[in-house]
């Protein structure tokens, strides 16, 4: 089963490295929708074109995500190649992966100073609830000198505005959520997630430690 997911990925991905920028003035990115709702003034669109994803979509009938890392300019489609109990893992042709569990980004892998586990279960469960509170949220990272540093953050969070997606063969109603997180050891943050009806993060704007920064996700296939 792996190994027919990542053949899958391979073309996937390789139909998408085809695909060049598009120059048409009046081009319309299918995920435009969500970066207007929630990431406008933040961080800029996508490069990727709708040839690239409609390609990639047609391409497989595995879960795919749009995702994007702001402060390296980089932007790509990820394909789900396994999963363990609840967490999903998304990958590139090359094997950098983004592992999500409910659409929350719990850990990356190799993309350079990788977040590599979280303690995400009581923000997660808040997100996915759109409520409101306080939350104990922390994140870990692997230092150059293999030693794990260990980040505690204390997480506000709280609903925001209603949107509507409509990105790749996702189109649905949603709550965005905002957590506002504090630590005495790391920068402070503010993630942004989409949430669906049924409590799924479609899209999200998360911190994903200083050598990364924000990377956004959006679902475009589930």
């Amino acid at each position: 089963m792996k190994t027919r997911a990542f053949l899958g990925l391979t073309a996937a991905l390789g139909l998408a490295a085809l695909a060049g920028c598009s120059n048409d003035p009046y081009f319309v990115n299918p995920i435009t929708t969500v970066y207007d709702a929630v990431f406008k003034g933040k961080q800029k669109p996508t490069a990727l074109t709708q040839q690239q994803i409609l390609q990639t979509l047609a391409a497989t009938d595995l879960p795919v995500a749009f995702f994007d890392v702001a402060d390296r300019d980089s932007q790509t489609l990820l394909i789900q190649i396994e999963t363990n109990g609840p967490y999903r893992t998304f990958a590139t042709a090359t094997r950098q992966a983004v592992v999500m569990r409910d659409g929350m980004i719990t850990g990356t892998r190799g993309l350079g100073g990788d977040l590599m586990s979280v303690d995400e279960g009581p923000l997660l469960d808040l997100v996915r609830a759109r409520g409101t509170g306080d939350v104990v949220y922390i994140q870990r990272f692997l230092t150059p000198e293999d030693i794990t540093e260990v980040l505690t953050y204390r997480c506000g969070v709280e609903p925001d505005k209603r949107v509507d997606v409509a990105m790749g063969l996702v189109n649905t109603p949603a709550q965005e959520m905002v957590a506002a997180c504090e630590s005495p050891d790391g920068p402070p943050f503010v993630d942004y997630y989409v949430v669906d009806p049924s409590g799924q993060i479609v899209a999200s704007r998360q911190w994903l430690g200083r050598h990364i920064g924000y990377g956004a996700m959006h679902m475009l296939q589930r």
